[in-house]
Parts: C-alpha cells; sequence; structure tokens
C-alpha cells in the first residue's frame, strides 16, 4: 500500500488513541489479518485526524464526554454520524476525491473507549506505471515548487471539484443535520417567514420555515458567532471581541438590519453543499515521476489532487460564494476557469460583493470562535496541516480582516 503525505508523518505528537486501540478499530472492519504498525495524527479542527502510514485509512475521533467550558455554546460544528454521512453522500454524488466512510462507533465500544471514531478509506490512485514514483504532500507546503504548469493542473482540477460539491443540493438551507435546539434558537432577527405563519409563537406553526430561506439561515449562524464573540460573558475569563478589536458588535448588527432590508441574502435558491472552511492545508496533491528523475531534469513530474482531507466539519447548505476559496482576492484564474468550466466570474452586481463581505466576516468569527473556545484547531507544538502555526495564522487572518470588513460595510451597497 502507498505510503500518507510525508507532511503528515512529520506531524508527530501525542495521539488521541494508542496502537492497540487503532489495531483493534482496524480489524473490526478488515479483520485481524490486517496489522496496524504505526499511525501519525493530524491535528486538524475539531476533530483528531489519525492516519496510518501504510494503510489506506484515516480515522477520526472524537471524544464522548467533553469537559470544555464552552458546552453551552451554540453548535457549530458536524458529528462524527453527520460527518459520515455527508462524506457518503459526496462519494455517491460526484467524482471528488474524498475518503469513504467504512465503519464507524459512536458508542465508545461498549465502553472500552472514551471516544467515538469513524474509520475512513482513502481514495485509490489511479492506476501508477512500474517506473513511476508517487509522493503525496498538501497544497499549502508544494505550492513555493510548483512550476506554473503544475500549480494550473492542480488549481483547474480544484475548481472542477468545488463546482461538483456545489452541485450536491439539498432542500433546505443551514448546517447537514440539525438539532431540534439548534433550529430554534431564538434569533435577534425574526423572519418575514415565521411572521407570516404566526410568528414563533403562532400555534400553527409547526415547522420551522426560515430554513428555507438562505437569508433567514445564514442571519441566524452569524448571530450566533456575533453574539458569543462580541458580547462580555461574566463567567468567562475572555474579554469581548468589541473591546479587542474596537469592533461594536451594534453597529455590525445595524449594517446587517440594513442587509436584511434590502434582502440582500435572499438571491440564492437552490441549498449548495458549501465547504466553508477548506484551505489549501486539506488538498493532497500527488506528484507522478519516473524513477531515477532528477530534480533538476526538464521532466515535471506530474501534479494533481490525490484527495481532499475530509474537514468538512462547519460546512453547510448556503451560498456558493461563500466559499472559503472565494474570499478576496481569489479565487484563482484557474480555479475560477476550472469552477465555469471556461469564462464567468461569481460576482456581477455590487450587492454580490457585499454578500461576500459578509461571509468573509462569518469565517473570521468562526475561527476566532474556535480559538476562544480553545478547540481542536491545532495541538501545541506540532506543524504541518492543521498545526499551531497554521493555527496562529489564521487568527491574525481573522483579527486582520473582520474590523476592515466591518468598515467596508458602512457604505457597501445593498441593492
Amino acid at each position: 500500500m502507498a505510503a500518507l503525505a510525508p507532511e503528515m508523518q512529520q506531524t508527530l505528537m501525542t495521539p488521541a488513541i494508542t496502537l492497540k486501540e487503532a489495531q483493534d478499530i482496524v480489524a473490526e472492519y478488515e479483520g485481524h489479518e490486517v496489522s496496524v504498525t504505526s499511525f501519525v495524527e493530524v491535528g486538524n479542527i475539531e476533530f483528531s485526524y489519525t492516519a496510518s502510514k501504510k494503510a489506506h485509512y484515516l480515522l477520526l475521533t472524537s471524544p464522548l464526554h467533553s469537559d470544555s467550558k464552552h458546552d453551552s455554546s451554540p453548535k457549530i460544528t458536524a458529528t462524527l454520524q453527520e460527518m459520515s454521512a455527508l462524506l457518503t453522500r459526496v462519494v455517491s454524488c460526484t467524482n471528488v476525491p474524498v475518503p469513504k466512510p467504512v465503519a464507524q462507533d459512536t458508542s465508545g465500544g461498549k465502553g472500552r473507549w472514551g471516544f467515538g471514531w469513524l474509520l475512513l478509506l482513502i481514495p485509490q490512485p489511479s492506476q501508477i506505471p512500474a517506473d513511476m514514483s508517487t509522493s503525496i504532500s498538501s497544497l499549502a507546503s508544494l505550492r513555493p515548487s510548483l512550476s506554473p504548469r503544475q500549480l494550473a493542473r492542480v488549481e483547474l482540477r480544484l475548481g472542477t471539484y468545488l463546482r461538483a460539491l456545489h452541485g450536491i443540493t439539498n432542500d433546505w438551507f443551514g448546517r447537514p443535520v440539525e438539532s431540534t435546539a439548534a433550529r430554534s434558537a431564538p434569533t435577534l432577527f425574526p423572519s418575514f417567514l415565521q411572521t407570516f405563519s404566526g410568528g414563533e409563537k403562532g400555534e400553527e406553526a409547526e415547522e420551522d420555515w426560515s430554513k428555507y430561506s438562505w437569508q433567514d439561515t445564514f442571519v441566524l449562524v452569524l448571530e450566533e458567532l456575533i453574539g458569543e464573540l462580541c458580547e462580555a460573558d461574566g463567567e468567562t475569563t475572555h474579554s469581548s471581541l468589541s473591546e479587542e478589536l474596537g469592533i461594536d458588535a451594534e453597529e455590525l448588527r445595524r449594517y446587517l438590519s440594513r442587509a436584511i432590508g434590502a434582502f440582500l441574502f435572499d438571491d440564492v435558491e437552490s441549498p449548495g453543499l458549501i465547504w466553508v472552511t477548506g484551505s489549501e492545508a486539506d488538498v493532497l496533491v500527488s506528484l507522478s515521476q519516473k524513477d531515477g528523475t532528477e530534480i533538476e531534469d526538464e521532466i515535471e513530474a506530474e501534479a494533481d489532487i490525490a484527495y481532499l482531507l475530509p474537514t468538512f466539519s462547519h460546512a453547510l447548505w448556503g451560498d456558493p460564494l461563500m466559499e472559503a476559496w472565494f474570499v478576496p482576492p481569489g479565487p484563482s484564474q484557474a480555479v475560477n476557469e476550472g469552477y465555469f468550466g471556461g469564462e464567468g466570474t461569481l460576482i456581477v452586481f455590487p450587492r454580490q460583493k457585499t454578500k461576500r463581505v459578509w461571509y468573509t466576516i462569518y469565517l473570521a468569527l468562526l475561527v476566532l470562535a474556535e480559538e476562544r473556545r480553545g478547540g481542536n484547531i491545532g495541538h501545541k507544538g506540532t506543524t504541518g496541516q492543521g498545526g499551531d502555526s497554521t493555527r496562529r495564522s489564521k487568527v491574525q487572518w481573522a483579527r486582520e480582516v473582520l474590523p476592515k470588513c466591518v468598515k467596508a460595510l458602512k457604505d457597501a451597497p445593498c441593492y
């Protein structure tokens, strides 16, 4: 079996599980004839990604019980069950190379373990000639060394995969699976659909019709983050972001009220699957080259996307423009060409540019929310995908871009 990316193998840290536990889990799917000899942990958001060095598997684990001080915070990530259902749908509906769920246990092995797990089968590479060798690393680590031709090929492919993901549609907007409590959470901005159907207290309004409106759904998830981050909490030692970044939460809400009044977000009719937080660290690129070829040789290695890490814990059914890959100044020309299959553009009208500002605010607040909660963004002393250096760079970006976006909203057109 082919080895995983060298960059993954360098992401060494104290594993969330033991080697014996990993062996027991894989044995439940493959049988005891398969031996797990070693593994490394790939730090990433919310879940622990454990990758075997020789087998084509990723193991996602999540603690059965959390001791986090933020358990009462709004749910903003998918569970293992939701992740499994989402990845299964991506595999069945598209050619996007994501790991395939093959086994899961959310009971902790009936008391054997203090965590639930999801075993994923990594997509097999295309048939490689005997005289070719392949290495796999993240796009983030390879970008400086890729030639313009190699980078264009990878980004073209990424554009087609993003379009395929967005082409998976749903009947309603929001998180892949929503709990009743999450959907019934009060919002500062009651939806017009709720008002029309009798309001939140209407006796005949049994269904939450707001999930059929992207504007209502986006305002709800955004308000959850604003409330959590921009309002002082007497029970926490953290100061509010309003003081820390100089952001006026009420000013931000006034701008949001103006956008709602102009129906800024209501031009989205079909809920598409949005990755939301995908980054270059989540794109694993394969480089295939004839054995014995030196780096200095004129013949370039063939570059392609091997697979995408399953970092879909913040996925939403929503507006494709919300994708993190489209944060200005993105997308690149190659990603854009791959996405549209030629000429095309995501932003045609000024109001769409304003929408993109709001989506950037959401992403920045999401990054800061995870930082405040002390979640599994990365572990101290790690590098590579999801490591501490990546976490710091994301947090720094969020702190810098958030005030700029709020300032831009002052005169941003909504019509």
